[in-house]
This record gives C-alpha cells, sequence and structure tokens, in this order.
C-alpha cells in the first residue's frame, strides 16, 4: 500500500472514530422528553429540533453499518443518513402514536439507499472522482439555488481548492454524457451498463428486504387483527400474498370486511407515517 493511500485510510479511520466517540456520548430521550421536545418544535423552538436531530444521530449510525457490503464507505452513508433524519424529525408529529426512531427509519434508509444507487450507477469510475462528484454535489445543494458560480467559498472547504472545483465541473459535464467511455478498459459506456438488466443489483435487493423488515416493524404496532390483515395480504413474513376471500375463510369473515379491515389498517399507517411513505412500501411490495 502506497503511504498516500495509508494515510487517507487513516484520516478517514480517525474522522469516523472521532465522530462516532462523540454521537456515543449523546444520551438518549425519554418517550416523554420526546414527546415534549416534538412539541416545542412545532411552536419553533429550533434548539428543540436540534436536540432531536442530535439523540438520533446514533441510530443513522445503526442503520448505515447494515449496508456494510455495498462498497460506500460508512462516513458517506451517515452523512447522507443525517439527512435523511433531518427530513424525519422536520415531519414528526408525536400525536401520531409512534417514537421518533420508529418514524426515522424509512427516512434514513430513503436517504442512504438513493445515495448507494447513485453510488452503484458510477462504481466504475475511478474512486477519487466519486468522491470529488459527491463533495461536490453535497457543497453545491448546501450554497442554495444561488449555486457556486464564483467558487469562493468552497477554497475554504478541507481538501478542496478553486482549481478542483473546476477540474470536477469540467468532469461532471463530461458525465452526463451517456456516451462517456467508463471502466477500466472504457470499452463500455454509462448507457450500456444502465440498458443491461443483466447485471445483477444485489444492493437493491438488500434495501427491499431491510425496508420490508421496516415494514413489518411497523405494521405489528396496529391493533392485532389489522395487523394479522396486512401481514397475510402482503406476505410480509414470507408467505405467499393471500386473497381477500383467503383471508376471510381464515378470519370466519366476508370478503368485504376483510378488505375494510384492509383499508382502515392503510388508513391507520397512513396517519401515523404520511402518504409519500405509505405509497413506497405499496410499491415495495407490489414490485
Amino acid at each position: 500500500m502506497s503511504e498516500a493511500k495509508q494515510v487517507r485510510i487513516d484520516e478517514d479511520t480517525d474522522i469516523l472514530g472521532l465522530y462516532l466517540a462523540e454521537v456515543a456520548r449523546i444520551p438518549p430521550l425519554s418517550e416523554e422528553e420526546e414527546r415534549e421536545l416534538a412539541r416545542r418544535m412545532r411552536s419553533g423552538d429550533r434548539a428543540a429540533r436540534d436536540r432531536l436531530i442530535l439523540s438520533h444521530l446514533r441510530l443513522v449510525v445503526s442503520i448505515a453499518r447494515e449496508y456494510g457490503d455495498t462498497g460506500m464507505d460508512l462516513l458517506d452513508m451517515i452523512q447522507e443518513g443525517n439527512l435523511g433524519l433531518i427530513e424525519a424529525v422536520n415531519r414528526f408529529d408525536p400525536e401520531r402514536g409512534f417514537r421518533l426512531s420508529t418514524y426515522a427509519r424509512w427516512w434514513i434508509r430513503q436517504a442512504i439507499g438513493a445515495a448507494i444507487e447513485r453510488y452503484s450507477q458510477m462504481i466504475r469510475l475511478p474512486v477519487h472522482l466519486f468522491r470529488a462528484i459527491v463533495r461536490f454535489q453535497r457543497l453545491k445543494a448546501s450554497f442554495g439555488a444561488d449555486g457556486i458560480e464564483e467558487g469562493e467559498e468552497l477554497v475554504l472547504a478541507p481538501g478542496l481548492t478553486l482549481e478542483r472545483v473546476r477540474r470536477v465541473e469540467r468532469t461532471l459535464r463530461e458525465f452526463i454524457s451517456l456516451d462517456l467511455p467508463i471502466g477500466e478498459a472504457e470499452d463500455d459506456t454509462l448507457e450500456e451498463i444502465i440498458a443491461d438488466e443483466s447485471v445483477p443489483p444485489p444492493e437493491k435487493e438488500a434495501l427491499r428486504e431491510l425496508f420490508r423488515e421496516d415494514l413489518l416493524e411497523m405494521v405489528n404496532r396496529l391493533p392485532p387483527r389489522d395487523a394479522l390483515v396486512l401481514r397475510l395480504r402482503y406476505g410480509l413474513e414470507g408467505a405467499r400474498p393471500q386473497t381477500l376471500a383467503e383471508i376471510g375463510n381464515l378470519l370466519g369473515v366476508s370478503r368485504e370486511r376483510v378488505r375494510q379491515l384492509e383499508e382502515r389498517a392503510l388508513k391507520r399507517l397512513k396517519e401515523a407515517w404520511g402518504q409519500e411513505a405509505l405509497a413506497f412500501y405499496r410499491r415495495l411490495l407490489v414490485d
């Protein structure tokens, strides 16, 4: 291993270790503390919002570690997951009956999953180029709609000079072209890789399984009969999804009654999690 590469790995390890140590020192919240902070946040208290975010950074680390075999750096996944956590905190309503940790899982997984998908599309690019693109996109997004036309602010970012920013900008413009040769032999293009459905997507299947586990946990918090209907209807425990008639025969009720129970259960999930999350999970189960 070259000295330069060893230094880079040591730097990344030190940063990750320091971050994990800081996160471990943040005390968790009791249910009552969480509810009170959430109420204050919804009244405009930014300090309460910040404390909710900080107290759940450990959850992001825990979830990010589940994706350890995707090839993406743990620190990068944690940073993406933190964005999902912030979105979850902003939307959290303590009156819906779920703890923030349960509600935030979907948002954290969504953010990490989207990052992994972007990563998998660029996996054949040189690692240093991929890192530069990711950092550039994050910084550009953080500066808002005005962007970074002059690039002056980026000079202050560690390890990112104006010259490097301009180089990444040029690379990004080239990368947009689907005809850009990529890969070690440069005999493939991005268009060919995306269009090649024979390329196995193990990271997508892993994501589906993790989302399915989260959904099952969420469903099991419903009243027992509602939870049973959804588990049977969508095959959440690995069995074949059952029809309304089959579930009706099992429960000794009509097909219409099962449909009503299903609608009631889905309505409860929608009220607790929001339409966006519920729609995502239904697509996950149908696909």
